[in-house]
């Protein structure tokens, strides 16, 4: 009974992906749900953008004044 190579080839390369799919797979699902916690936080900070610049514009208006207070004091 003959082998064909290219049958043989492709059960190879089917071996290789089903055997280390215990290193890589778990990797790819960490980095998609990564990525789509990122786009969940953008899709957020988009909506309260504004009210986060105020904010911070606010508080680095404040140190400096309280800063230089202290310094004259």
């Amino acid at each position: 009974m003959l082998n064909k190579p290219k049958k043989t080839l492709i059960g190879s390369i089917l071996a290789l992906i089903i055997g280390t799919s215990c290193c890589w797979l778990s990797v790819l699902a960490i980095w998609l749900g990564g990525v789509s916690f990122l786009f969940v936080a953008v899709k957020y900070i988009e909506k309260v953008q504004t009210p986060l610049i105020l904010t911070s514009v606010s508080l680095a208006i404040l140190s400096l004044y309280l800063y230089r207070k202290d310094k004259k004091g």
